[in-house]
């Protein structure tokens, strides 16, 4: 059997001294870094590889892309969902070099950028909010490598338009009886979290029973050793409600996790589930679990809460919330309606 070519620029001792060796258009080619020490001979490597990635024609946007990807593993928490953007981009402009993405090629990857259904491209053009979050990565990925050297300078691209604040939110009224169509434990104390504390799907699922306090009564959605990120963890006190249905969790539990598969955590969410729920609820459309946390900020803002304290408990930015769910409050501005005449 013969033996794996090794491709990539290595090491090799020939006739005493450190060679760099490599492999280019299939031709074997040679360089001698004139040295016997091992050590400067590794720096010399690493120089030589440094200069032969920066050469135009071999970094192309999916390079780019892997590089940016591998350069942000371990540092955030939603990986999955960086590399779930990534996909499209790759796609369409993987081929591309870098020194080629601009704003012409951007618009024709927005143009055509349409959603996938049972694997095959529908005819429907993707939320505004998944074309923002693409370019997020696009330009996150290309400020990189201008980090690095692979780039004069990024380029300038205009962003796409935000979406508009999501508007639809359940009901108090709805919510109970999405509470009361969850017939399996786990799916009842996962929709009770979220409803009583609007806190997000990821923290709920991640919660244990370790930062469940029942003689003061509160929630720690903070995970140990976690690192910081823009989506905060609050510490929310459980209401009459949550703890009776906490209660009755904790008599079912059979491992960590508050939210579980037979002692198992759910890494995946509750997707099926959830949709099933919905349609048993009765409800005229189709929520998700955020519409959960986006409900309880709107009710909030109905009822009158200070937006400190309901940035607190919902580990939301103040400025969000006064800027997204303020109309919700029905006396906001009513004022100066009674008031204003001609």
């Amino acid at each position: 059997m013969p033996r794996a070519r090794n491709d990539k620029p290595h090491l090799e001792l020939r006739r005493g001294k450190w060679c760099i060796v490599w492999w280019e258009e299939g031709k074997r080619k040679r360089l001698s870094t004139g040295t016997e020490d091992e050590k400067s001979a590794r720096q010399a490597l690493a120089d030589f590889e440094g200069e032969l990635e920066k050469a135009p024609l071999k970094m192309t946007f999916a390079d780019c892309l892997k590089r940016y990807v591998d350069s942000r593993r371990g540092k955030v928490s939603a990986l999955k969902r960086l590399e779930e953007a990534v996909i499209p981009l790759h796609e369409s402009l993987g081929h591309l070099r870098v020194d080629q993405i601009n704003q012409r090629e951007w618009d024709r990857y927005a143009a055509t950028r349409f959603k996938k259904k049972g694997g095959k491209v529908t005819a429907d053009l993707v939320s505004p909010g998944t074309l923002r979050r693409e370019f997020n990565v696009l330009r996150a990925s290309l400020r990189r490598a201008w980090k690095d050297e692979f780039l004069v300078r990024p380029p300038e691209i205009e962003p796409p338009r935000d979406s508009a604040p999501r508007d639809q939110f359940l009901t108090k009224d709805e919510a109970k009886r999405l509470l009361d169509a969850c017939e399996t434990p786990h799916v009842r104390t996962f929709m009770a979290i979220a409803i009583y504390t609007g806190a997000r799907k990821g923290s709920i699922l991640a919660l244990t029973w370790d930062r469940v306090h029942w003689q003061t009564g509160l929630i720690d959605f903070q995970e140990p050793g976690r690192a910081l990120t823009g989506k905060r963890r609050a510490i929310v006190p459980m209401t009459k409600a949550l703890r009776k249905e906490m209660e009755e969790a904790f008599k079912l539990s059979n491992g960590d996790y508050v939210v579980h598969w037979h002692g198992k955590p759910i890494p995946n969410g509750l997707r099926w589930s959830f949709n099933k729920a919905c349609e048993r609820a009765g409800l005229t459309w189709r929520p998700t679990p955020h519409h959960l946390k986006h409900s309880v900020a709107s009710w909030f803002a109905m009822d009158k809460v200070p937006i400190d304290q309901a940035a607190d408990w919902l580990a939301t930015d103040p400025d969000t919330l006064r800027r997204v769910y303020r109309k919700f409050d029905p006396s906001y501005l009513r004022s100066i309606a009674d008031d204003f005449s001609l």
